[in-house]
C-alpha cells in the first residue's frame, strides 16, 4: 500500500499534536515546547507535499492548540483531534 505524503504528514501532525496536550497536562512546558517544534516541522513537510488544502488544515490545528489552551479547553480539543486524524490512520 502506498500512503499519499499529504495523508501521512497530517497524520503525523495530528500525533504531535496529540503529544503537545499530554505534555501540557502533565505540566512538561519543556516537553510541550519539543512537540510543538516536532509539529512545526511536521507543518513545513505538509507544506512541500504541494496540498495546500491540508497544510491550511494543519494551520488550524495549530490555532486551534493554542486557542484550547488559552480557554482551558484541551480536553474538548484533543478528543476532536482525535477524531480527525483517526480517519487518516486506517
Amino acid at each position: 500500500m502506498n500512503m499519499n505524503p499529504a495523508r501521512f504528514y497530517f497524520a503525523n501532525l495530528g500525533a504531535d499534536i496529540v503529544r503537545c496536550v499530554a505534555a501540557l497536562d502533565h505540566g512538561d512546558e519543556g516537553r510541550y515546547r519539543d512537540s510543538l517544534a516536532r509539529a512545526r516541522r511536521t507543518l513545513g513537510f505538509l507544506r512541500a507535499s504541494n496540498r495546500p488544502e491540508a497544510y491550511e488544515e494543519g494551520l488550524l490545528l495549530l490555532r486551534g492548540l493554542e486557542y484550547a489552551r488559552q480557554d482551558n479547553t484541551l480536553d474538548m480539543f484533543l478528543d476532536h483531534t482525535n477524531k480527525l486524524i483517526t480517519v487518516f490512520v486506517r
